[in-house]
């Protein structure tokens, strides 16, 4: 039953609360190319963000070329100590997922190594950043989460307590409410992967 060895290979640390595994686990499901690895959903304080997804880079990945992924989780949304992740609407919790998942997605073609090019680009070259995070939406638009996507985006542009900056950074960044609105899920929508 190779349709549910996600379930086995999908693990949880430090999260308890039954909405945020469900929702992870939904989403989790939509996206069969990445049930042959290892996917940690890992709840802890982040500084910078509210999710966070990133390769399991060690000793062994590197010789073995294993890849196994990790999607860090804050307990509150960015810049807010009201605002718990447990607590927001389902579904803004499944679009935030389906694009932090969109980004294993986008990994998968390269190696370990290769993905600390990747990390190095992605933190010194806005261009590929936006890059970056536009393919995370695609992914997750082209996997059936189009309305998810404009949910969570709603969310953080139009929130009150949410700071100005970080709304900035998705503007900046991320593709606009106006682009989501005119995809349309029947088109592939990847290219080949960003050249790094």
């Amino acid at each position: 039953m190779r349709g549910h060895r996600y379930f086995m290979l999908t693990k949880f640390k430090n999260v308890e609360n039954e909405k945020i595994k469900k929702s992870f686990l939904k989403v989790m499901n939509a996206y069969q190319s990445l049930h042959d690895y290892e996917v940690v959903l890992i709840q802890k304080p982040i500084k910078s963000s509210t999710m966070q997804a990133q390769p399991i880079i060690d000793f062994k990945g590197l010789l073995k070329g294993v890849k196994r992924y990790k999607i860090n989780l804050a307990e509150y949304v960015r810049d807010s100590n009201e605002l718990k992740v447990a607590d927001l609407p389902k579904d803004v919790l499944t679009g935030w997922f389906a694009h932090e998942l969109g980004h294993l997605v986008d990994y998968e073609p390269f190696s370990n190594l290769q993905m600390i090019r990747y990390g190095l680009k992605y933190l010194i070259s806005p261009k590929f950043r936006r890059e970056a995070e536009h393919a995370a939406d695609y992914i997750a638009i082209d996997h059936g989460f189009k309305n998810e996507i404009l949910a969570t985006k709603r969310f953080i542009l139009e929130h009150d307590l949410l700071e100005e900056d970080y709304k900035a950074k998705i503007r900046k960044y991320y593709l606009s409410i106006e682009q989501v609105e005119m995809c349309t899920v029947d088109k592939t929508f990847m290219q080949p992967a960003l050249d790094l």
